[in-house]
């Protein structure tokens, strides 16, 4: 009987712990960017600010949309397919990778003036 009630126990932690990962919603929109090398891309008011140098970025690393402006933001491609992001809302990000060597211009569809350039670089 006692080895019963451990099995069960186990079980359910077991299960809890499955769950858990599974359901960490904040996982999408952490701007932590996991434990890949991420570089971010600040949204804010008319103009997209990057942390990394002259647009370029090596190929197979992510990078992390950070809204830090207080509407909404949709982020795209000018090809409509290498980059999108679904709505940023306040003071939350969107990270992404791609696996493409190129250049890609991107605008924010809310706010179709924003405008930028992303080089993934082999």
């Amino acid at each position: 009987m006692k080895l019963k009630t451990v099995q069960n126990v186990c079980a359910l932690i077991c299960s809890l712990l499955i769950m858990q990962s599974c359901n960490n919603d904040d996982s999408f929109f952490s701007s932590k960017g996991g434990l890949l090398p991420t570089e971010y891309i600040y949204v804010q008011d008319g103009l997209f600010s990057q942390s990394f140098q002259n647009n370029t970025i090596a190929l197979g690393t992510a990078v992390t949309f950070v809204n830090t402006t207080s509407t909404n933001h949709t982020i795209i491609s000018d090809d409509n397919f290498t980059i999108q992001t679904p709505i940023i809302f306040p003071n939350k990000s969107f990270y992404f990778k791609r696996d493409t060597v190129g250049t890609f211009d991107y605008h924010c569809v809310e706010h179709p003036s924003v405008r930028s350039t992303i080089t993934y670089r082999p």
